[in-house]
């Protein structure tokens, strides 16, 4: 798949506390993908070609929520893209909304954002060939977008960290008693501010951590204990319920090994 160009940025500055990074993307040739669920909201700004999920058409611009399960996206032959991955705190203080109300959603960002500064940015990015200028227009539309209604709550942003940090195995009343909340005030503000449940993002973060692990060349012995599974089959079960295979069918199967596999 040398026909697929991709570039990463990482913001500084205040941008970092919302997002964690900026993907290019470049496809000549048409391509299908698989979608992992992962711990942070995406949003999509496509500037040619087009996409398909579930053999519907996607807009230009899109919201991805957190996701239950993998998903199949087809590009058409000549797709240029840029993905925003936000923290796992960041989305609503640029998309100004609730984001578990976006739980397993992918919508038009038109229904978040106004659509004349989302025409704006398309058109700018469309006239601005260097990558730098693009980068510091993407920039400049997201840090546009902050407001200090939406503050990042310091609780949950240090829970989520932990989450993070431990891929998934920190215990929820470990994180309730470090955050000094209840577990269900962790949850009720967590889900509002995050997307999801504690919980269900600690499955998220330990499905990417055996997906990172994976790439190491462990066994799937190996894989489960360092996941903090009792063993490989309780480690199989959950990996089934997202994907609907089994690690190593997925691998072997569905992952373009050049492409990020933790985008929607």
């Amino acid at each position: 798949m040398n026909d697929v160009r991709q570039f990463v940025h990482r913001p500084g500055g205040t941008l970092r506390r919302y997002v964690r990074e900026i993907l290019w993307i470049n496809s000549e040739k048409s391509r299908g993908q698989v979608l992992l669920p992962e711990t942070t909201l995406t949003l999509v700004l496509r500037q040619s070609g087009a996409a398909s999920l579930h053999n519907e058409i996607l807009p230009n611009t899109i919201v991805s929520g957190l996701q239950k399960h993998t998903r199949m996206i087809e590009h058409a032959a000549g797709s240029s893209l840029i993905i925003v991955r936000f923290t796992e705190v960041g989305a609503p203080s640029i998309l100004h909304d609730r984001v578990d109300l976006l739980y397993n959603q992918t919508i038009s960002l038109d229904n978040l954002l106004p659509r004349q500064q989302i025409d704006h940015i398309q058109n700018l990015l469309a006239d601005t060939r260097e990558r730098s200028g693009q980068i510091q227009a993407v920039e400049r539309f997201l840090s546009g977008q902050i407001r200090g209604k939406n503050v990042i709550s310091p609780q949950i942003e240090a829970a989520a960290r932990i989450i993070r940090n431990s891929h998934g195995r920190a215990s929820i009343r470990a994180i309730a008693r470090h955050a000094a909340m209840s577990q269900s005030a962790l949850e009720r503000h967590f889900r509002a501010a995050v997307g999801a449940t504690p919980k269900k993002l600690s499955r998220l973060a330990r499905l990417e951590h055996i997906c990172r692990l994976w790439d190491t060349g462990q066994t799937l012995t190996e894989i489960a204990f360092e996941a903090g599974y009792c063993d490989q089959s309780h480690m199989v079960r959950d990996f089934r319920l997202f994907t609907g295979t089994s690690p190593e069918e997925f691998f072997r199967n569905a992952r373009p090994r050049n492409l990020p596999i933790f985008y929607k």
